[in-house]
């Protein structure tokens, strides 16, 4: 059984590693770079706001969708969609603002199109041959599910691009 002594100095060394750890913690950031764009043209802290992460080059363009109908999700029709931007690629986190999507929930497809087809092409097994982010989406091995990756307006989101294939 500890001592008195010894707990009281297991809580204050737990809570300097604590501090210190969130003071550590503070000195890093995130700068997400100038290549934002958004759907009106304007940034904004409203609407769904969107960060971009792990596109693998400059090369072509990076595309968000934001889709409040299951069916539009599933089709992937850009025609269809609540709110699209394209923007340059960046290596770089990107931001995407889309401030006028403001009530309801929605589900986001992101695409790193590399040819700048204006589409995420796939192989003749139907395996994406860009990289590609769903939200709310874990396992990349499933089918995206509309219900799954809804989100709320007002909360910004990450998407990291995920690659099935190295680059040509």
């Amino acid at each position: 059984m500890p001592s008195n002594s010894q707990r009281v100095t297991a809580a204050l060394v737990t809570a300097a590693l604590f501090l210190g750890g969130a003071w550590v913690a503070s000195g890093f950031r995130q700068d997400l770079y100038d290549t934002s764009a958004s759907s009106t043209g304007t940034a904004s802290d409203t609407g769904v706001i969107v960060s971009l992460h792990g596109a693998r080059s400059n090369v072509g363009n990076l595309v968000v969708m934001a889709y409040d109908q299951a069916t539009a999700f599933d089709l992937m029709s850009y025609t269809q969609a609540a709110g699209y931007v394209a923007t340059p690629a960046t290596p770089h986190p990107a931001r995407v603002d889309f401030p006028d999507l403001t009530s309801g929930n929605y589900a986001l497809i992101a695409f790193h199109d590399e040819n700048a087809n204006g589409q995420l092409d796939l192989d003749e097994n139907m395996i994406p041959t860009e990289g590609y982010a769903i939200s709310g989406m874990n396992d990349l091995n499933a089918n995206p599910v509309f219900e799954y990756s809804l989100i709320s307006p007002g909360w910004p989101v990450d998407m990291v691009f995920f690659y099935w294939q190295p680059a040509s």
